[in-house]
């Protein structure tokens, strides 16, 4: 079975289209939350979602649409983007955002959260202190993540606890050994942050047991006019050609 794993589209039609293309021949896709915030298509984006019959978990942005999350926690930029968003969403979409849960079972011993484990809406895992604790505390072989917008994964040896980390900021192709466990962002569909503006995804073989970790390119001059056009502010289009 191939699944694909994507992340924080943010709103991002035009890269949620490019990637949905790519993964077309794929046996299923997880969405691991964040279909909204910061981009001007979230009723698109999340409409494609459902009627792809995508499953998908809630990240820290459909909590902060519904209200669940207090925007205090959010930078400006987010906070206003967080408003915008909320003003575009009918109640029935309100409530799909409401009921996503936080945590999925990608298959055996495979799993899927937005942000960690520990704390699914809110911790990034970005460092290898931070990555051990979470090996440490929880079974699993595989934890997909996303939250960072940075593609990249960690793995942990079991037997001798060492902890390693890659980038994967221009793609990865990550071999699964049995004696290993592995947290895995498969970075942001709409909006990377590791200076490669490139939509990022993965595909999770799961019988040859290797995940891919793809870059491609979307048309992203076409979803900046729309952030501008939508009066968003203008950090929001700048930073999608810089990958930040």
């Amino acid at each position: 079975m191939k699944i694909g794993i994507i992340s924080d589209i943010h709103g991002n039609a035009e890269a949620l289209q490019a990637v949905l293309k790519e993964l077309k021949n794929v046996d299923k896709i997880v969405c691991l939350g964040d279909i909204v915030g910061y981009g001007a298509d979230p009723v698109f984006c999340i409409e494609k979602i459902r009627e792809l019959e995508i499953p998908c978990l809630k990240g820290n942005h459909e909590a902060a649409v519904t209200g669940e999350l207090d925007l205090g926690y959010f930078n400006e930029d987010a906070r206003l983007s967080a408003l915008w968003t909320r003003k575009q969403l009918k109640e029935h979409i309100l409530a799909y955002l409401s009921g996503l849960n936080r945590r999925i079972t990608i298959c055996q011993d495979v799993l899927g959260v937005h942000g960690s484990p520990r704390q699914p809406l809110w911790e990034y895992i970005l460092d290898e202190q931070t990555a051990e604790e979470i090996f440490s505390y929880f079974d699993f072989q595989i934890y997909f993540v996303g939250h960072s917008h940075i593609a990249g994964y960690f793995t942990f040896h079991r037997k001798n606890k060492v902890v390693q980390y890659v980038s994967a900021s221009r793609g990865a192709e990550v071999v699964i050994k049995r004696d290993h466990s592995y947290i895995i962002n498969c970075g942001s569909v709409g909006q990377p942050r590791d200076r490669n503006s490139q939509a990022s995804f993965a595909i999770f073989d799961t019988e040859q047991l290797i995940v891919h970790i793809i870059r491609i390119d979307y048309p992203i001059a076409r979803a900046q006019d729309k952030i501008n056009r939508a009066n968003l502010p203008g950090f929001l289009a700048e930073r999608l050609s810089m990958g930040i």
